[in-house]
């Protein structure tokens, strides 16, 4: 009876979709059409050498354009003729009837209210530009314009899918989308790579600029592949097992050479949960099928990474690895642990930059800091730090969601996300045994999902995977809704199409959004491609030694795209170039004042810039060493107040002292010195620190103690580019005290090492 029922429903839903299909316009054929080529070239394009200089940038130009490019459609279908409400509800209340214990109704309002939530938080952040833009290229999908357009992908999905065709469709995509990309990885492990720049390196990042989003995105695409395997309408065709399991093999075979945990986990976490709903929803043949394309995707991936080769004197990743592989480092393991516990410390206290911290701060654990701003915050609360790296994420989604948009954003994420998990089970269990293809897409849909989940608890997301991440939620929402539109024949307030005359108004408000939205994609999208090969060009131009040229290309590039803080910084630090290789004072000083103007300008849009502000900093300090006085002060002030943005940072500290120190503030950089000594316990030693307070204290008179500090330095770092230098004040030290002998020595070992490190 069980069989019998299920063949009927079956039967229904086939003519439910068959009516959908031939009530469908070319509105929405193109907007379907829009879906997969948004699915199928965000994970794929990137930037060339020779096309734009920032490797992200074109997933970014492509997210939008077919967001934008849904959205158009979609107003345009709206404004021309009738439409289905989104709910089927007379009046706002009845939207508790219409919620009901529909998961797929509180999916889409649990998303509607994400994207009010990331709205209401970019207007509320200390940095509404940065927050509604991003902060720069290379951590793209967590500003407000790319999460409205991945949820318009998932809007579009959800509420665009009404056949089992389309389901096929999106899932092939994504498939093809990882072999792809996962052959060229394969081809970067061996060495080759004559698009991009990843031939080099020992951890490959195929078409997405980093192994982490590479692989990523393969859990997804890789567990979709076996999912393939259980397409009835190719039950008959025992040669496309082969075929798949060559598919998965390389895909597999590009996860391991990302070297990522992350993606390894949610992977084997993606098997376990395909097993265990499997075991309960399919059938014998299909159970065969899928494991039959498991084992041989598995053997074949172990055949392709233990293929033997020698590249740059690098051993490869065999099977012999995979303990070492796999295992987290101690190192590893210790740098999320920093990273979790400064995220847990910003939720105690909030914290944002002092010139900021006056913005809203009722409404911060609500809205959370706001979109990208938690790049911003976390150095206040942070353990001591290596380096000038400051994490952009906080290697947790749901911990990152709550610090950028706070309760409400973690709310309505998690109701999303249960809805869409409790909507998938409950769709599996009505279903049964069953080798129709529904459930088996929602099987491979889920179990790919619960897998990337499992990976984002360390990972990072970015735009290549999240918008298959997104498809995928729509896929389920798509899924649950065309069974009960099926069984309901599309009555109940669950799907009524709400008839509407055509009205001059909407047509008035149609024109108006769509000129609205060319106007956000000119400006934001197609200047910044446009100033992206600008400073493409801008680089040719400086390898062959035209740096002036350089330079006027990066302010156009700069005036074009004023939010890409990389623009100014190329642009300062050729400046800054040019200024050292002159022999004439004032010239010098005219490109460093140059350099300080096109600093200061991105600066002034965002004073929070971190490498801006060091960089800027870098410029006074040079101009006063000049003699121009009138700097000092804005020296100091720079000085201290990076100083107080980063103070887990030595490395920050030690620069902040020697530019004090610049400045004539003795006191000052003595302290700041002493903070960056402080932290080498935690981190490591910091011989310019250390040189630094042996300045200032030679300068207030304190001899002995300043040849100590001079001696740690060297004891830190003997032969590297500062050494020089302290074995010059060494000297000068021991002449101050009538030690010739000594003195002599450390001028004859100032300049081996200077004769050295020109050489």
């Amino acid at each position: 009876n069980h069989e019998q029922t299920l063949s009927v429903n079956g039967r229904i839903r086939q003519n439910f979709q068959s009516m959908g299909q031939k009530n469908r316009s070319p509105l929405d054929y193109s907007i379907e059409v829009s879906w997969l080529l948004a699915l199928g070239l965000v994970p794929l394009v990137f930037s060339g050498p020779d096309i734009v200089v920032l490797f992200l940038q074109p997933k970014d130009f492509v997210l939008h354009f077919f967001a934008l490019l849904i959205l158009s459609l979609v107003i345009v279908k709206w404004s021309l003729r009738s439409h289905q409400s989104l709910i089927g509800i007379g009046s706002v209340r009845t939207i508790r009837h219409w919620l009901g214990r529909n998961p797929a109704n509180w999916s889409l309002a649990s998303a509607a209210g994400f994207a009010a939530v990331v709205t209401v938080s970019t207007i509320l952040s200390p940095l509404p530009f940065v927050s509604l833009w991003g902060r720069d290229f290379a951590s793209l999908g967590y500003e407000m314009y790319s999460v409205l357009s991945l949820l318009v992908i998932f809007f579009a999905v959800a509420l665009g899918v009404h056949s089992e065709q389309q389901v096929r469709r999106i899932l092939w995509v994504i498939v093809g989308a990882g072999i792809i990309s996962g052959a060229y990885g394969i081809s970067q492990h061996f060495g080759w790579d004559h698009i991009g720049y990843g031939a080099g390196q020992t951890r490959v990042i195929g078409s997405f600029g980093n192994p982490i989003f590479f692989g990523s995105y393969l859990v997804m695409s890789s567990t979709i592949t076996i999912g393939l395997a259980l397409d009835k309408t190719r039950h008959s065709q025992w040669h496309w097992l082969p075929v798949l399991a060559v598919f998965l093999g390389v895909q597999l075979a590009a996860l391991w050479f990302t070297g990522s945990r992350g993606p390894w986990i949610g992977s084997v976490v993606s098997l376990v949960a395909f097993g265990g709903l499997g075991a309960v929803t399919l059938n014998k043949s299909s159970a065969v099928r899928s494991g039959a394309t498991i084992l041989a995707g598995v053997a074949i991936a172990g055949v392709i990474v233990n293929i033997p080769w020698n590249s740059n004197e690098r051993e490869g990743r065999g099977i012999g690895s995979i303990v070492s592989g796999v295992t987290p480092t101690a190192i590893q393991s210790g740098e999320r642990a920093d990273i979790w516990k400064g995220s847990v410390r910003l939720i105690d206290s909030w914290e944002t930059q002092p010139a900021i911290s006056e913005t809203w701060p009722s409404l911060q654990w609500i809205f959370g800091l706001g979109p990208e701003m938690y790049y911003y915050s976390y150095p206040l609360v942070a353990n001591p730090q290596l380096g000038l790296t400051v994490p952009s994420h906080a290697h947790n989604f749901p911990l990152q969601v709550f610090l950028e948009l706070g309760l409400a954003g973690l709310v309505t994420f998690t109701v999303l996300s249960m809805a869409i998990l409790f909507g998938a089970l409950a769709f599996l269990r009505r279903q049964g045994r069953t080798n129709n293809w529904l459930p088996a897409a929602m099987l491979v849909v889920i179990a790919s999902l619960l897998g990337r989940g499992a990976e984002q608890m360390v990972g990072i997301a970015q735009l290549g995977d999240l918008v298959a991440f997104w498809a995928l939620l729509g896929v389920v929402v798509a899924i649950y809704r065309m069974e009960r539109l099926s069984e309901s024949g599309a009555i109940n307030g669950t799907y009524q199409p709400r008839c509407h005359k055509r009205s001059n108004y909407r047509l008035v408000g149609a024109a108006v959004l769509l000129v609205v939205m060319l106007s956000i994609f000119f400006m934001r999208d197609i200047q910044s491609l446009r100033s992206g090969v600008i400073a493409s060009n801008a680089f040719e131009e400086s390898k062959h030694g035209n740096r002036l040229d350089a330079v006027q290309s990066l302010h156009k590039a700069a005036d074009i795209s004023p939010w890409v803080e990389q623009y100014s910084l190329w642009g300062g630090q050729l400046l800054i170039d040019e200024s050292r290789s002159q022999v004439n004072a004032d010239n010098a000083i005219k490109f460093l004042v140059d350099a300080h103007d096109t600093l200061l300008e991105y600066v002034q849009r965002n004073p929070m810039a971190f490498t801006s502000q060091l960089n800027l900093g870098l410029v006074e300090a040079e101009l006063v060493n000049l003699g121009d006085g009138e700097m000092r002060s804005d020296l100091i002030l720079r000085s201290l107040k990076l100083a107080d943005s980063m103070p887990a940072y030595p490395t920050v500290q030690a620069f902040a002292a020697e530019r004090v120190l610049i400045a004539g503030e003795l006191e000052m950089g003595l302290e700041l010195a002493d903070r960056a000594i402080a932290m080498e316990g935690s981190t490591s030693p910091q011989p310019l620190a250390w040189f630094t307070r042996g300045n200032a204290l030679g300068d207030l008179g304190y001899i002995e103690s300043a040849l100590e500090a001079f001696k740690t330095a060297l004891d830190h770092e003997p032969d590297g580019l500062i050494a020089p230098s302290i074995h010059r004040n060494m000297a000068t030290a021991y002449d101050s005290i009538g030690d010739a002998m000594l003195a002599a020595k450390h001028r004859a070992r100032a300049k081996e090492l200077e004769g050295s490190q020109g050489r």
